[in-house]
């Protein structure tokens, strides 16, 4: 293999690893994480934690919908050398299709827009166009395999990567996003890495330079994209531009601060941490660990998922283009080997490199169901078991005067007073007897 070629296989397979990595954290907050595990530094067991803060079982080394969703594009890329975005969705819907229960298909903790996505395949006009206006960073992933099977940004790669976002979202910011997130890889795999923090700042102002770019091709070109959302479509652009600008190596908290207040102003609502959920925060900040990281593949990677709550997606972006920078040889071996599935993830990203598929890969839906049926059977052996409450059954409360007479009821006794007094004498006769005699047989 090629420098090259190394460089662009440990991309796609630092997309698998940190994706992988951050399952274990995925939905938790940083002081959870260092509390549960210290640091995000191997691939951690969550059977312990089940139910004290980790809501859902995961398997041990096993990546979620980010790498599954850029292996449905590298089937059809390694298949057509393109990636035409009706073949892209056949291969979601097929992998979406047949799963175990509690599971969308085969796919593994996909977001709520994701599986509508894939389910609004079949009644859309135009396969190609999501009429939904997401902008959560779902579908980021999906340029990876492009830009791994590329290697470089022109006219082509832009126009693959806009077009594969459009299957998930008509956001603008979606759409350069994918594209940017594409664009970063095609970058590290040129380049080499810094010994010191903020060594590759000038990402910044390339990133803006290429978002704008991609912002007026949509805005002339694909105007109804452009005006789709009342937000200012040229977010990422300006995002990238004042963080170039307030950067200083070594001061990521205060700029992670300052992504989550940007993000707010843009999209109008409240959001509080630089990890949460959505594309102005996300790819960000991603960009913004890739350049604070030093000291190689592992550091840059545990430096971000430390983080916790989006852990997947940030995981899948920054192992990507650490991968890219540093190469496969980077990545530790515990890692390499930890990952599940890692034959078929190496072999699939050597097949991308050279641009020619591999004989021997496994099917891709079939390889990714017996995954997720391994999962979901050890989820059920180590999931915690709920406490079964045992419902009383409804019926009169005893009465132990009731039971001596069966034939009066209460209404009998209401209506008859010779009968009402008997049953209160009969009743204090009894309780009186008990005072005196515990042991008195009932």
């Amino acid at each position: 293999m090629t420098d090259l070629n190394d460089k662009a296989l440990g991309s796609w397979y630092g997309m698998a690893v940190g994706d992988a990595l951050g399952q274990s954290v995925k939905g938790l907050k940083p002081e959870t994480v260092k509390q549960f595990f210290k640091q995000v530094d191997a691939y951690h067991d969550v059977k312990a934690f089940l139910g004290k803060g980790v809501k859902r079982y995961r398997m041990q080394g096993l990546y979620g919908v980010q790498t599954q969703a850029a292996l449905a594009v590298s089937e059809v890329l390694l298949t057509t050398k393109k990636a035409h975005p009706e073949a892209i969705a056949d291969v979601l819907m097929r992998m979406g299709a047949n799963g175990p229960e509690g599971y969308y298909g085969v796919f593994r903790r996909p977001e709520g827009c994701f599986y509508k996505t894939v389910e609004s395949f079949p009644n859309r006009a135009q396969i190609m166009t999501s009429d939904d206006p997401y902008a959560y960073g779902a579908g980021f992933s999906i340029a990876i395999p492009i830009a791994v099977f590329m290697k470089r940004d022109s006219v082509t790669f832009r126009t693959q990567c806009v077009e594969a976002a459009r299957l998930f979202s008509r956001h603008p910011w979606e759409l350069v996003g994918t594209a940017l997130a594409g664009y970063l890889v095609t970058r590290c795999l040129e380049l080499e890495p810094g010994e010191q923090p903020g060594a590759l700042k000038h990402l910044f102002a390339e990133a803006s330079a290429f978002c704008e770019e991609v912002e007026a091709s949509l805005q002339g070109e694909q105007a109804e994209l452009w005006h789709a959302v009342e937000k200012d479509g040229a977010a990422f652009s300006q995002t990238l531009r004042q963080l170039d600008q307030r950067y200083t190596p070594g001061e990521s908290a205060a700029c992670g601060r300052w992504i989550a207040e940007n993000a707010s102003h843009f999209c109008g609502m409240a959001i509080t941490h630089p990890t949460q959920g959505h594309a102005l925060t996300l790819l960000p900040f991603a960009l913004l660990m890739l350049v604070e990281g030093r000291n190689g593949f592992e550091a840059v990677v545990t430096a971000t998922l430390n983080h916790g709550r989006e852990a997947d997606k940030l995981g899948a972006l920054v192992g990507a283009w650490a991968g890219a920078l540093y190469g496969y040889d980077a990545i530790s071996s515990a890692w390499q080997s930890g990952l599940v599935n890692a034959k078929e993830i190496k072999a699939r990203g050597e097949s991308l490199a050279r641009r020619k598929m591999l004989k021997g890969d496994k099917d891709l839906v079939a390889m990714e169901l017996g995954l997720t049926n391994k999962e979901a059977e050890e989820r059920k052996r180590f999931l915690p078991k709920e406490a079964k409450k045992t419902a009383k059954a409804a019926g009169v409360l005893d009465d132990l005067w009731l039971e001596e007479e069966p034939q009066d009821t209460f209404a009998q006794l209401k209506e008859d007073p010779y009968k009402r007094r008997k049953f209160e004498r009969d009743k204090a006769k009894k309780k009186r007897d008990r005072r005196r005699k515990p042991d008195i047989l009932e």
